[in-house]
């Protein structure tokens, strides 16, 4: 029996439509009536029935707004509005808030009648069109089991169902082109699309076809789903229609783009998902940032990743970030880190490329703390493993900053305040760390005093105190020790050396070189032989 309620303030209208409907006839069942809006509120969605007659007028939560909540809450509910002749705005509400129909007062029992006629035909399309999609869920079963197969066990080919074998087929993943923290919502935009496939089926490859979907098997967000028919080969025009209109609904429900890789693949070989899903993966990864809502082929992904050159990563970003966040400095290592995001992150850059950045600079980040007895999880409260599964999901450049900027440089450098303010001997430790780290780059008592909050002169008298050398000789005998190491790769020139040292003037690097060791470049690099 299909529920009913009737709200209405007035009670002789509400014992009118009561009285006049055939209630066993149409397989209607009365469960509640209200006399004002808030308590039909309240009884909606306890009940939760499937018709509800409203008066539009009626005191403290009137029928406009209870019908807008309604709307919003229990989209499947059909309304019936019951209104005067003199309510001609609450009626254009009640269209603009999707009322099933409406009824004039005094209600006819004709025109209830057919009111309620048309009312059941439509619960039962909504029925059948729900057990179609439940049936298609039911059936999708199989296609989540070979998703989740672990690689090797072979049996995938003997899982295909009866109504799949033989035919042509393609993979394809969605994925929004900009990252959305949206727990659950993926499981209820995958119903909706399912419901649409189901109720198209016959505008598409002349409705013979077959269909699956499923969320990602890793956890990640976005969808993973197949089309058979067939004929021998997947019509491409129709194949790229039904994308475009998979696209199209995702948009409308989520309010985002959503970029499509796919694969075209044969049912009879063994491994034929696994493989498909991964070429699926691929194409999407090759995508453009500057590129939105792509349908990206696999081949033409493959060759399109082929004949481009990876940019090199920017190793000279990544060490003067990780610099800027052991001195202290949020805004310079925030203005290098951005050098950094732009570099892996422009337009011409691929997602996967993006991706792939960010991950390396993690593992940069966990390499730097273990150095200094710490680690990501212990810093901000996630292990290295836990992040790059979250990057593995942010395919723009903003998201990846938020990342980054809104969570993990915050606590590192909470983190490293905090060590430096136990104890000034933390801090040399810490500086002499930097040294043996960042020789290379330009170094300054100074401004790693200010950016510690210590006074510069203390930490000089502290650190020749801990060291035995004040910290230019430090720093200086430091970066000629380096250039003895280089100096015994006979490749290098000297000019190179002292580059690579941190000495941008080969003539003074030249002078600090003899006074250091007492010989000449020359001398000591023959002194090697």
């Amino acid at each position: 029996m299909r529920k009913v309620m009737v709200v209405d303030d007035e009670k002789w209208v509400r014992r009118g439509l009561i009285q006049s409907i055939p209630w066993d006839k149409l397989g209607l069942q009365l469960v509640g009536e209200a006399a004002d809006g808030q308590d039909a509120y309240d009884m909606a969605l306890e009940l939760r029935p499937d018709l509800l007659f409203l008066d539009m007028r009626m005191p403290g939560l009137d029928g406009r707004e209870l019908l807008a909540r309604m709307d919003a809450e229990l989209p499947e509910l059909l309304t019936i509005v019951v209104s005067g002749y003199s309510d001609f705005e609450y009626t254009k509400q009640a269209i603009i808030h999707h009322a099933f129909d409406y009824l004039l007062k005094p209600v006819k029992k004709d025109e209830l009648a057919e009111v309620l006629d048309k009312a059941v035909v439509e619960l039962e399309r909504r029925e059948g069109e729900r057990r179609k999609v439940e049936e298609a869920n039911r059936s999708d079963g199989w296609f989540r089991d070979l998703l989740l197969e672990r690689a090797g066990q072979g049996r995938e080919s003997g899982s295909i169902p009866a109504s799949w074998a033989g035919k042509a087929a393609a993979v394809f993943v969605v994925q929004a082109d900009l990252y959305r923290d949206d727990q659950g919502g993926g499981a209820v935009l995958l119903r909706s699309l399912r419901d649409k496939l189901v109720r198209e089926r016959a505008f598409y490859f002349g409705g013979a076809w077959e269909a699956a979907l499923s969320p990602l098997p890793d956890g990640r967000s976005g969808a993973v789903g197949a089309v058979a028919v067939a004929s021998g080969q997947l019509p491409p025009g129709e194949l790229k229609r039904l994308l475009e209109a998979v696209q199209a609904e995702l948009k409308r429900l989520a309010g985002c783009g959503y970029s499509i890789g796919v694969c075209e693949t044969a049912l009879a070989e063994a491994g034929w998902l696994k493989r498909a899903l991964e070429q699926a993966l691929a194409a999407l990864a090759g995508r453009k940032l500057s590129e939105k809502e792509a349908v990206l082929l696999a081949s033409v992904s493959a060759a399109g990743a082929g004949s481009s050159v990876s940019p090199p990563y920017p190793h000279r970003h990544e060490q003067a970030f990780l610099l800027a966040l052991q001195m202290g400095n949020r805004e310079e290592a925030e203005r290098e880190f951005e050098l950094l995001l732009r570099s892996i992150g422009d337009e011409s850059a691929t997602v996967g490329q993006l991706k792939q950045g960010a991950i390396l600079l993690v593992h940069a980040l966990e390499r730097h703390l273990r150095a200094n007895d710490s680690g990501l999880e212990q810093t901000c409260g996630k292990p290295p493993l836990e992040l790059i599964e979250a990057l593995r999901d942010r395919g723009d450049p903003g998201s990846v900053r938020a990342l980054f900027v809104e969570e993990l440089i915050p606590a590192m450098l909470a983190s490293i305040q905090q060590q430096g303010a136990t104890q000034g001997e933390l801090i040399v430790r810490e500086m002499q760390r930097m040294i043996e780290s960042h020789y290379d780059q330009p170094l300054s008592l100074q401004h790693i005093a200010e950016s510690r909050f210590v006074n510069a002169d203390y930490l000089s008298r502290l650190f020749k105190k801990m060291t035995g050398q004040n910290f230019v000789d430090y720093l200086a005998d430091t970066r000629i020790r380096k250039a003895i190491e280089l100096m015994r790769v006979p490749t290098y020139k000297n000019y190179e050396i002292a580059r690579k040292v941190g000495y941008e003037d080969y003539r003074y690097f030249s002078q600090i070189f003899k006074k250091k060791t007492g010989k000449t470049l020359g001398e000591f690099r023959s002194s090697l032989e």
